[in-house]
């Protein structure tokens, strides 16, 4: 009967620490991604045969594609510069955020 009397407290001391254990408050870890508006794909702007024989249409036309492109690769700067604030050690440098142009 000795060896139970000292096993015991033993058993004891483990059956509290496991019981305070899971009881403390355990931090919700939130994974970090970019934004979700970063990761959407955007299609190209398409142009109608019909749109071929307007000159108007054909400057909408190439004005919307050139803003497509130009939220695309702002899109890329973006997650170029959250890469490298996440940890990223990259080979080359992001490029700087966009100044929007002020009204007046």
């Amino acid at each position: 009967m000795r060896p139970l009397r000292c096993l015991t407290p033993a058993l004891l001391i483990a059956a509290f620490a496991v019981a305070a254990s899971s009881c403390a408050s355990r931090e919700h870890v939130k994974p970090i991604f970019p934004s979700h508006a970063d990761l959407r794909v955007e299609a190209k702007p398409q142009l109608s045969p019909a749109d071929l024989e307007s000159d108007a249409a054909l400057t909408a036309h190439d004005d919307a594609v050139e803003a497509w492109g130009d939220r695309g690769w702002a899109a890329v700067g973006r997650i170029c510069r959250w890469a490298v604030t996440s940890g990223a050690d990259l080979p080359f440098r992001c490029p700087p955020p966009a100044v929007p142009p002020r009204p007046g």
